[in-house]
């Protein structure tokens, strides 16, 4: 069974921060809710060192800086598997990526593990042990969370911090500049907040769109990108694709016709429809 130490207080972050200050790396991970929102919304961060392991609360904890202050320590190495999502949640509330990183997922290739092996292969196959699947799809914003899922959270760093381990015991047998240029792609803003004007480009039916409809669904994409992060909600409920591409090909003239079109509400076309009209004015 994992060992951690819990953090749901203010005073007991600060001295999981200082404990954890002097450590040249740390596993890092979290836990996070990201149903009903544009922005995931962290609900639990785990660290572990060679040493300790905890699990922070912050739903619990009104002022978390102290872990970002920690996270932001250049002399610390964070370790992570599948970095992406992590660093997204810790860039849109700070503002900072938390350099140096490690990923192991964009790692375990030079290791010669499988291009973009899953978590929990990579521990199997690196250190024979198969790590419970039965809390994955937890609701981590409900509290109290039990032991259970607070030993779920805790393995994923503690065998994190194993992986890593082992990847340092033959770290020179690889080609340093390879591993570097593999972990660039963290470091750039762009990677966790997308161009709006690229958005189109997810949108597998905008693909086969030509001509004024095309560039009408780049508009639409882009602006649907930046109504999702302003209101805070995911992209589908601001406008579905499908509806995106019926805008685009049947360019309506009136608030009226966007409802007739499937997956737009009344409610929806008075709300944004003027919004919709002015972008469609534009290519009339």
């Amino acid at each position: 069974m994992s060992t951690y130490e819990l953090v749901d207080d203010a005073a007991a972050l600060l001295a999981c921060c200082h404990k954890l200050s002097e450590c040249q790396w740390l596993a890092l991970d979290t836990e996070f809710e990201r149903v009903n929102t544009y922005y995931p919304r962290l609900c639990l961060v785990q660290l572990a060192s060679d040493t300790n392991t905890y699990i922070i609360d912050p739903l619990k904890i009104e002022n978390i800086q102290p872990l970002f202050d920690l996270l932001e320590r250049p002399t610390i190495t964070k370790v992570l598997h599948s970095a992406h999502q992590d660093m997204e949640i810790i860039f849109n509330l700070t503002g900072n990526i938390p350099a140096p990183l490690f990923d192991t997922q964009l790692a375990a290739p030079l290791f010669g593990y499988n291009k973009g092996i899953g978590y929990g292969n990579l521990v199997k196959e690196a250190l024979h042990v198969e790590l419970e699947k039965g809390h994955a799809r937890t609701d981590w914003t409900r509290r109290p969370l039990s032991d259970a899922q607070l030993h779920y959270a805790a393995d994923d760093v503690i065998y994190l911090a194993r992986v890593y381990q082992l990847f340092m015991q033959r770290i020179d047998s690889i080609d340093s500049d390879k591993l570097q240029d593999l972990f660039s792609v963290l470091y750039k803003e762009d990677t966790y907040q997308p161009d709006p004007d690229r958005m189109w480009k997810k949108i597998f039916a905008v693909r086969r769109l030509k001509g004024t409809s095309l560039h009408i669904a780049k508009q639409l994409a882009a602006w649907r990108e930046l109504t999702a992060r302003k209101e805070n909600k995911p992209r589908k409920w601001v406008l579905a694709d499908q509806a995106l591409v019926d805008i685009a090909k049947r360019s309506p003239n009136t608030t009226e016709e966007f409802a007739s079109i499937d997956k737009i509400s009344d409610k929806m076309a008075r709300k944004y429809g003027a919004a919709w009209l002015q972008i469609l004015e534009a290519y009339r």
